[in-house]
């Protein structure tokens, strides 16, 4: 073999052993890069399946909460708030303000079926040293007996809203004219008279009618004054209950026309000595036009069985409550303004007497004749300026018993 030869041999040799080598370091790179990548898709593959059940529990979230069901349905979503409050600045003798009452409303919906509903009070602005009051004047269960398959029946299990006349159980301020509910129902109503019970009101929708009536505790006054009677549910005594109901008209638009009653079998269920029992008959009609004429009328009278007994606690027949009555009349007039507002302007004439029967002794009767008239107006719909003016007078010698004005505020949410 020549030099040349052996020259191209050698470097043959090296060129080949060279490259052999280069392939080595590339196989083992192509390997390493070949974990690295499976590695990369592992984890991939891991982020894929965690995003794909993040959305999967976001979806489920999303459906539980639009269709209420479960504990994570979100209970606010059916838990609605309300409520209504007024302030009172009484121009009598007294010259006094006064932040009257204010009230919250919390009601929530378990199912179509059922719902919870409560109001809360807070009157005269706090409660000390027996001055201001802090009660609950409703707490009950609506449920629909639709869900027995009786249509247009609905149930109140717990306590409620008497159904008498018109401001018992619609007592809202943008409501109702004046500063002050009209003293006729205070009296003969109760204004406002709530009980525990059993409530039923069954509609006729075709008819415009509907039937409430209930069975419920009782007054517990045995001396016969009805509104000193509600005992607010404060270990109440419930040895005997009452009964009492509504039939209500509204077949014609804008009328609430209808007739109630309540029966109590014993007024001083818890004294020693012989039974008062009260019955209280009443119509009222209550026609509201968002503007234009409306107008308003009641009457009620209550007559208790006052056995002819001067033992203690049962004087009644001697104050002269065996009958008790009022009466009245309103017409008023709204017109739109600027913007939301509105205003109104009403008069009111009533009548009232919670000692009309037997008499004895010194006791006299106590009718009272009042004229109110007065402006409200409406900033909105659900939020209202008052002022009236007043005048009382005692049917006795047309005696004058009291005369002023009457500024107040009031809304409702």
């Amino acid at each position: 073999m020549n030099l040349i030869a052996k020259l191209i041999f050698a470097f043959a040799f090296f060129v080949s052993s060279s490259f052999a080598d280069e392939i080595d370091d590339l196989k083992k790179i192509i390997e390493e890069q070949r974990a690295v990548i499976d590695s990369l898709s592992e984890r991939v593959e891991a982020v894929e399946q965690k995003s794909e059940e993040a959305v999967e529990l976001a979806d489920a979230a999303v459906t539980a909460a639009e269709e209420g069901g479960g504990s994570g349905s979100g209970w606010w979503n059916k838990t609605s708030l309300g409520g209504y409050g007024e302030i009172h600045y009484e121009g009598h003798s007294t010259d006094k303000i006064d932040f009257h009452r204010y009230v919250l409303f919390i009601s929530h919906e378990f199912n179509e079926y059922a719902r919870f509903a409560s109001e809360f009070e807070i009157e005269h602005s706090f409660v000390k040293d027996g001055d201001g009051e802090l009660e609950m004047e409703q707490g009950y269960i609506e449920h629909d007996w639709a869900q027995f398959g009786i249509d247009n029946t609905t149930a109140k299990y717990g306590m409620f809203l008497i159904p008498c006349g018109i401001t018992n159980e619609k007592h809202e301020p943008p409501t109702f004219y004046g500063v002050e509910r009209n003293e006729v129902e205070k009296e003969v109503c109760a204004n406002t008279w709530w009980e525990a019970g059993l409530q039923l009101t069954h509609n006729i929708p075709e008819k415009g009618l509907s039937i409430t009536g209930g069975y419920h505790s009782s007054l517990t006054n045995s001396g016969g004054d009805i509104r000193s009677g509600r005992d607010k549910l404060e270990n109440q005594s419930a040895k005997v209950f009452s009964w009492s109901g509504k039939v209500k008209y509204t077949g014609m638009p804008n009328l609430d026309a209808g007739f109630f009653w309540s029966y109590q079998p014993d007024m001083g269920d818890d004294q020693v000595g012989p039974e008062v029992t009260g019955t209280l008959l009443g119509v009222y009609a209550d026609y509201v036009q968002e503007r234009g004429f409306s107008g308003r009328a009641f009457w009620g009278e209550w007559n208790l069985d006052c056995p002819a007994y001067v033992g203690s606690g049962n004087t009644c027949i001697q104050k002269g409550f065996d009958e008790q009555y009022g009466y009245f009349g309103e017409l008023s007039y709204r017109w739109d303004l600027a913007g939301d507002s509105s205003i109104g302007t009403f008069v009111r004439y009533g009548v009232r007497d919670d000692n009309a029967g037997t008499l004895s002794g010194t006791n006299v009767h106590n009718k009272i004749k009042q004229w109110d008239t007065g402006i409200n107006y409406w900033i909105t719909d659900d939020a209202v300026l008052k002022i009236d003016f007043e005048e009382q007078t005692k049917d006795k010698a047309n005696q004058r018993d009291s005369r002023g004005m009457n500024v107040g505020m009031g809304y409702q949410f």
